[in-house]
């Protein structure tokens, strides 16, 4: 299976032992819309908060590209934050997470 879907899964599960598993224990996730880098324990936090994960959903979840040293996915994700398509590359270093940022663009609803 590959690391995006291995990833997925233990996101879907919210399976924070299996998640790091899969994060480099140097990895670190950059914010750019507040420039915070954030730590690998950090962004577990973050991604397992309930506020966050259970008022998030994710749509047209894609792969877009995935070798050896980076991965590339696109989703529309719907929460907190708004509305907002999200570009999310991940650099890959002995097949775990070393780092991921992120792009998104706010949707407008119509």
């Amino acid at each position: 299976m590959s690391l995006f879907n291995q990833w997925w899964d233990a996101a879907n599960s919210k399976d924070r032992s299996k998640m790091a598993e899969l994060l480099d224990d140097a990895f670190i996730f950059a914010r750019h819309n507040t420039g915070e880098e954030w730590s690998k324990g950090e962004f577990l936090d973050y991604m397992l908060a309930g506020d966050i994960r259970d008022k998030t959903t994710c749509e047209n979840r894609r792969l877009i590209y995935e070798n050896d040293e980076i991965i590339v996915s696109h989703s529309i994700l719907d929460g907190p934050a708004g509305r907002n398509a999200v570009m999310l590359v991940r650099s890959v270093k002995d097949g775990k997470i070393v780092r991921a940022e992120t792009g998104s663009t706010p949707l407008s609803i119509q």
